[in-house]
């Protein structure tokens, strides 16, 4: 299923790659496939966060771009909490840009009706990069699964997270979440969304859904 060549992960913030498509994404590179990290938000800049935090945060991602050992990774300059704020058409050129300079021929993008506001903009911005008139290297887009976003959703949304396509990642799974640790603050203890037993649990129920253990 995974021949495709060149694939890049538009997350809205710094650990959704590795809650959407970390196991995907390790094991794309151990079949020695291209990777790359498009980052929408960041804190620098944020007055709601301290220096403290947005060091750590920058040290967090430094060491998440090892791990996966991506070929690039983009870190946009949109601040985290004030995207709704962005004019489209300025996150659609600097998303444009990165899509432009690595050439993916695949794309994961996050649920467009994800509980969060920012992944909406984020994926209506990402989609606009994908006409085929624009960037016609594009062959494939998948929305990916975010806990604490996807799963929070209304149940009344015309469009509810429904899976697929799926991806035996039953090898790779202690590593996405060991990976996922670096990010110490978005992990706390059960029963929070995204808490490694959370993180284990969900993977081992799509695992079910596909046939494989995770």
């Amino acid at each position: 299923m995974l021949d495709w060549e060149k694939t890049m992960v538009i997350a809205v913030h710094p650990d959704d790659e590795t809650l959407g498509c970390g196991g995907t994404l390790l094991k794309l590179k151990a079949m020695g496939k291209q990777t790359s990290w498009l980052i929408v938000t960041n804190t620098n800049g944020n007055p709601h966060y301290s220096d403290e935090f947005i060091n750590k945060r920058n040290e967090e991602v430094e060491e998440v771009k090892g791990r996966y050992g991506f070929e690039s990774t983009y870190w946009l300059p949109f601040i985290a909490g004030e995207l709704e704020e962005v004019k489209k058409i300025e996150i659609i050129s600097a998303m444009n840009k990165a899509i432009n300079e690595f050439k993916p021929d695949t794309l994961f993008l996050p649920f467009p009706w994800d509980i969060h506001k920012e992944h909406n903009v984020a994926f209506e911005a990402a989609l606009a990069c994908t006409k085929v008139f624009r960037n016609s290297f594009v062959k494939r887009v998948f929305l990916m699964e975010t806990p604490s976003e996807t799963d929070f959703t209304p149940s009344n949304v015309v469009n509810p997270f429904t899976p697929n396509v799926f991806v035996d990642i039953s090898e790779y799974v202690d590593e996405k979440l060991d990976i996922m640790r670096i990010f110490e603050s978005e992990v706390l203890p059960h029963p929070f969304p995204r808490s490694i037993e959370s993180l284990r649990a969900l993977s081992t129920v799509r695992g079910g859904q596909a046939g494989c253990k995770a």
